[in-house]
């Protein structure tokens, strides 16, 4: 394949600056431009940086640091060449120029990586477990992505897809040779294995949804009446000062999202407009929002002022808020308390007064806290669908198997093999790596 390379650290000034080629002329091309006393292509020591000199032109060279990886044990399971130079973002480009006139090509979007999987260094889940570990926002998304990015996701689906392949070759002997296999007990074999591989996916498949938590958060609205203090709570959520504050009712009149990260995971914080009968065509706009965010939250926090009795408005919103996941916060605190509700949370925003504790329930409510980071969690939406697309598949060839003859078996067998395939990239199509792959970055 051609010999590709790119700058494979992010544009701009730093203490360092990474070039990577990768391919057949690697090596040569390296030594045509990079000198370091003694070293030659005959006893350089793979995995080893060695210090010398990059000639950019007749007058400039750059003193920097350059490390082999001889094929197969290298990222790409190709020659590798990197090069560690002083961070300047001309003076890396001006090398990769050199690199490209010396016999390379530019590698697009994620190329290295697509390399990598062509030549069995990695599956394709476990690269865009790769991708998830690069844009990830916190702890839990680390810890999920590097199950993925290790294979365990696609251990698991291996092992079926064996399972499968096993009475497969069985199920074909008993088609090619009937006089000397039982048809029926071939077909018995694959029906008991697929109702095995259902259990297992559909297991699997359970964990979609902490696994969407995990990547995207939970989504925590916070609700009330006007001037109960929700967007004061909001702030001290944060640590800062995002929403308006003002005396003034009504002053939210749209939703505002900020996420945080604690304890290891992401609470999505949504402060709602204040809900109330209102002739205000803007507010109640806002209003009807809020109710939508209600119905679209994980959890919400139904806010109450602790100083007023409970009127008309709250037990409206009590209501409404009846069948959600609520935690009840009776926030004014340092003022007289009135309204008492069991198992709430009261605190005083003002004096940013048990913050903490509102963060803690909803870690408790959503369960995070008993999430176990030993097993595999789905936060990849492809491999969700891949995955649901197979238990069908899966339940169209069981009822086949109850009627159907050995080759229609085989042949609706097969189509749950090669759809659980996707997830590794084993029967993938061209457009499914191009549309995964692209999503890298440049030298990735």
């Amino acid at each position: 394949m051609e010999t590709i390379a790119q700058i494979s650290t992010p544009l701009g000034s730093g203490g360092i600056a990474i070039i990577r080629m990768s391919g057949d002329k690697a090596k040569d091309i390296a030594f045509n431009l990079f000198h370091s006393k003694n070293l030659t292509t005959e006893n350089i020591e793979p995995r080893k940086l060695y210090l010398g000199k990059f000639k950019i032109n007749e007058d400039a060279q750059e003193r920097c640091m350059m490390v082999y990886f001889k094929a197969p044990f290298s990222f790409t399971g190709e020659d590798v060449v990197e090069f560690q130079i002083h961070g300047g973002e001309f003076l890396a480009t001006k090398i990769l120029d050199k690199l490209v006139i010396s016999g390379c090509r530019l590698a697009e979007n994620g190329e290295f990586s697509k390399r990598a999987f062509m030549n069995g260094k990695m599956s394709l889940d476990e690269a865009e477990a790769t991708i998830d570990m690069i844009n990830a926002t916190s702890d839990a998304e680390i810890k999920a992505s590097s199950l993925l990015a290790d294979g365990k996701l696609k251990k698991q689906i291996v092992e079926i897809q064996d399972k499968i392949k096993d009475c497969l070759v069985n199920l074909e002997v008993a088609l090619d040779y009937p006089e000397h296999d039982d048809e029926e007990m071939s077909i018995k074999d694959v029906q008991n294995v697929l109702i095995t591989s259902r259990d297992i996916l559909n297991n699997l498949l359970k964990t979609a949804k902490t696994g969407e938590q995990i990547k995207f958060g939970i989504n925590v609205s916070i609700v009330g009446k006007p001037n109960v203090g929700k967007s004061s709570l909001l702030n001290c959520l944060l640590g800062e000062d995002r929403a308006i504050v003002t005396d003034i009712k009504g002053t939210t009149r749209d939703i505002l999202k900020e996420t945080i990260s604690y304890k290891g995971f992401k609470i999505n914080f949504i402060d709602t407009a204040g809900i109330r009968e209102s002739d205000d065509v803007v507010e109640k706009i806002g209003v009807d929002r809020s109710i939508n965010a209600i119905k679209n939250s994980d959890i919400v926090l139904c806010v109450f002022d602790a100083s007023e009795p409970l009127d008309e408005e709250d037990n409206k919103l009590l209501n409404l808020v009846k069948d959600k996941n609520v935690i009840y916060v009776l926030n004014k605190t340092d003022k007289n308390i009135i309204t008492k509700i069991d198992n709430a949370v009261y605190v005083c925003a003002n004096e940013n007064k048990n913050i903490d504790e509102i963060k803690d329930r909803i870690i408790e409510m959503a369960r995070l806290n008993k999430i176990d980071f030993s097993q595999v969690y789905l936060t990849n939406k492809r491999h969700i669908e891949i995955i649901k697309n197979a238990i069908n598949l899966i339940e169209n060839a069981i009822n086949v198997a109850k009627i159907g003859t050995a080759d229609l078996v085989d042949m609706e067998t097969k189509r749950v093999w090669l759809e659980l395939g996707k997830i590794t990239g084993e029967s993938a199509t061209d457009d499914i790596l191009t549309a995964i792959f692209s999503k890298f970055c440049l030298g990735k």
